[in-house]
């Protein structure tokens, strides 16, 4: 009796184990199918409309241009910059700007302001890059490559950007610039203003460098007109003190539309 117990218990253990392992091998089936069905996103005709697997492939590559961004990264022969600005987890793009990786091959480095020529640790997150070169567009989801070829890299540094945006918001002759309504959040009590701002120092190229500022409406904001994206607008803020995502808005007046 005792030893039918026991070859009843072999045989039990045996039995778990087999569907354990059935439910492992689904389980491992299924989720490597789900990642794979995961890279790509379909139309309602089951047709592939964005392949993020392709996104190391090469679309397209334009030559000889120029382009712009601000750093986000620099580290260990690494360049990354964006599109626009990042005012916490949330950024704002900008058609002047363009995000890509620039290799780091000890380019050489020319001062916006200054001229002098720099080696490439001069450059540091929140500088501006102009290049000159390739852009090596890549697959949907991927990161473009730029290539600045023999060109050196002009560098605006961050802290003489921070002294050309305090200018225009304060409507300084040298930096005139236009407002418009970047993004709207009245909800929410902000709202994303973006300043053409274009400058010619040292240059005969006149540069668009625009900024953007997260500026919140409170219960004291004189409003006039309806605020919407697109509009050019008129603002005047209460202290101009705050750093750019948290400028209170004191007045602000709709003066026509982008």
């Amino acid at each position: 009796m005792k030893k039918n117990k026991i070859i009843i218990s072999i045989i039990l253990i045996i039995i778990i184990l087999i569907v354990t392992l059935l439910a492992l091998y689904f389980y491992k089936s299924k989720k490597s199918n789900n990642q794979i069905d995961s890279t790509r996103i379909y139309d309602e005709n089951g047709q592939v409309i964005a392949d993020f697997s392709k996104k190391d492939e090469v679309v397209e590559t334009e030559e000889n241009i120029s382009i712009q961004g601000i750093v986000e990264l620099h580290n260990n022969g690494y360049i990354y910059i964006f599109n626009g600005q990042h005012f916490g987890e949330f950024g704002f793009e900008m058609d002047e700007y363009t995000s890509a990786n620039i290799v780091d091959k000890n380019q050489k480095c020319i001062d916006y302001m200054t001229l002098e020529e720099h080696d490439i640790s001069y450059i540091q997150e929140g500088d501006i890059l102009i290049c000159s070169g390739d852009l090596i567009k890549k697959g949907y989801g991927g990161i473009n490559d730029f290539d600045t070829k023999d060109n050196p890299i002009i560098v605006l540094k961050s802290n003489d950007y921070n002294k050309m945006e305090q200018a225009a918001l304060t409507s300084n002759r040298k930096y005139p610039s236009v407002v418009t309504i970047g993004e709207s959040y009245i909800e929410s009590g902000y709202l994303y203003l973006k300043y053409t701002l274009e400058d010619d120092t040292n240059s005969d190229t006149v540069y668009n460098l625009p900024f953007a500022v997260k500026a919140y409406i409170t219960e004291n904001t004189i409003e006039k007109g309806e605020l919407e994206e697109g509009k050019t607008v008129k603002v005047e803020y209460e202290n101009l003190n705050e750093p750019l995502d948290n400028l209170k808005i004191k007045s602000i007046e709709v003066i026509g539309n982008e």
